[in-house]
């Protein structure tokens, strides 16, 4: 009789110092289940669970990358009106109306 077999998917260290494993456990019967451990605990998951959390990483992703981008044009606005504050401070008034002094 065959034996159940691993096969380590990913490993890695999270921030917090924990590892962060993913393996492949082959069973004789020839099901196939994952084994998702981080630091101390465990969980089985199917191949629907590791599709449905491979959906959830990528909109979290997606989202995150959205949020750099609209963080990205803040520091931009920001760095366009200090620039604008600086030349006017260096140079005066940029333009002026013709009712002006």
């Amino acid at each position: 009789m065959r034996e159940t077999e691993l096969t380590s998917l990913i490993g890695l260290r999270d921030s917090g110092g924990d590892r962060v494993l993913l393996l492949r456990l082959d069973r004789p019967d020839g099901t196939r289940r994952y084994l998702l451990r981080v630091g101390t605990g465990s969980v089985v998951l199917t191949a629907g669970d590791l599709e449905g959390l491979s959906n959830v990483i990528r909109y979290e992703l997606v989202s995150v990358n959205q949020f750099r981008a609209f963080a990205r044009a803040i520091w931009l606005l920001i760095l366009c009106a200090l620039v604008c504050v600086l030349i006017y401070a260096a140079t005066g008034p940029l333009f002026a109306y013709p009712w002006s002094n």
